[in-house]
């Protein structure tokens, strides 16, 4: 015969099991149901994201397009003379369904091309070396170079690009002063990849080669364009003069930087602000554009006996800055084009570069420097 309080006691234990699978069901159920739900919501961002980019890289191949059709259209225009007033160098802001699509053209021959300074020391230095020289005095002027510091400097820039294995004197560096760095490593001795390589370069710092990028270029075809140089400075003189609001907190418009490069060629000293900005102003004055360079030997120009040895009036290669908002990421393309025309006159355009890329702010100060 079963004794009552045995019964309850056995009771109450197959009960508290009981209670204790259903904890751990429970338990197990809800561990399984958030990894389902966390490897859910990883491969939906991940769908999400890949779909984003896909039409990210869509936008900004179409706006590459634009950008080379622009490109072609003005070729069958003009072909001597490019200005940042023309239909290509207008930047471009559309509102689409999944965001905003900006883009813009940067002519890169209105910088200093760094592969043009690869002359000699017996050659003497060329039109291009000269102005290097004169854009090392005035553009970091807050910590300015000397005429004697500058040359020191651009021959060691002159050393890094050269093929031989020649110090020029005085600031030259070849593999034996680049051997003796921690880590030791030696000159590229040919044509720069990348305008960063300055930064290996002996006697530079990131602060000038900061002050220098927007000035300077790998590509080109041996002439900067009078008519785009300092883009943004003629861009801020008009608008100035207008009172444009843009401008209302100004005491005076952003000196220009490149045309201060120009002199005559036995003066490695840059020419004044004030001579820079009359330049400017003559070509303001003329509709933006020069569509001869006439007007160096002319007037109160001439007697300066100006060097226009690397100095022309049309471009053949341009930096598309491309920039897809969806919701708060930014897409981005920078594209290097260049345009040329083939032997039975048709215009051609090649994509020498093409880089993508996210960030989280738009590339403002790129487009920014594109403005005519």
């Amino acid at each position: 015969m079963n004794c009552p309080d045995k019964l309850s006691s056995a009771g109450s234990t197959q009960r508290g099991a009981t209670l204790i699978v259903a904890l751990v069901v429970v338990l197990l159920v809800v561990m399984l149901a958030t990894r389902i739900s966390s490897d859910y919501l990883v491969l939906f961002r991940t769908v999400e994201n890949q779909t984003a980019v896909g039409q990210a890289r869509a936008y900004l191949r179409g706006a590459e397009s634009v950008a080379k059709e622009a490109l072609l259209k003005d070729l069958m225009l003009a072909t001597d003379v490019d200005n940042n007033l023309e239909l290509w160098a207008q930047p471009l802001q559309i509102p689409l369904p999944e965001g905003i699509l900006q883009a813009c053209l940067l002519d890169l021959q209105s910088r200093l091309n760094l592969n043009d300074l690869g002359a000699t020391a017996a050659e003497g230095y060329s039109s291009a070396q000269r102005s290097f020289i004169r854009l090392l005095q005035v553009v970091n002027p807050d910590s300015p170079l000397d005429q004697v510091a500058a040359v020191a400097l651009a021959h060691a820039v002159f050393d890094w690009l050269d093929v031989d294995n020649e110090p020029r004197q005085p600031g030259g560096a070849e593999a034996l002063d680049y051997l003796q760095y921690t880590p030791p490593y030696r000159p590229a001795n040919q044509a720069f990849v990348s305008t960063t390589e300055l930064i290996l370069i002996k006697g530079m710092t990131t602060e000038l080669v900061t002050a220098l990028t927007p000035y300077i270029s790998v590509w080109g075809n041996g002439y900067m364009n009078f008519n785009t140089l300092d883009a943004s400075s003629a861009r801020s003189a008009r608008l100035f003069a207008l009172g444009n609001d843009e401008t209302a907190n100004s005491t005076e418009p952003p000196a220009p930087v490149l045309l201060r490069t120009l002199n005559n060629a036995d003066s490695l000293l840059p020419i004044n602000t004030e001579a820079a900005s009359l330049l400017v102003n003559m070509r303001i004055n003329n509709g933006g554009t020069m569509s001869n360079l006439e007007f160096f030997n002319q007037g109160v120009l001439a007697a300066q006996n100006w060097d226009l040895e690397g100095l022309g009036l049309n471009s053949e290669y341009f930096l598309l800055t491309a920039d897809m908002q969806i919701q708060t990421r930014h897409y981005q393309l920078q594209s290097v084009l260049h345009r040329s025309v083939n032997g039975a006159g048709i215009g051609l355009l090649t994509v020498l570069s093409r880089h993508f890329g996210t960030a989280i702010t738009a590339l403002e100060d790129s487009c920014a420097a594109a403005l005519p």
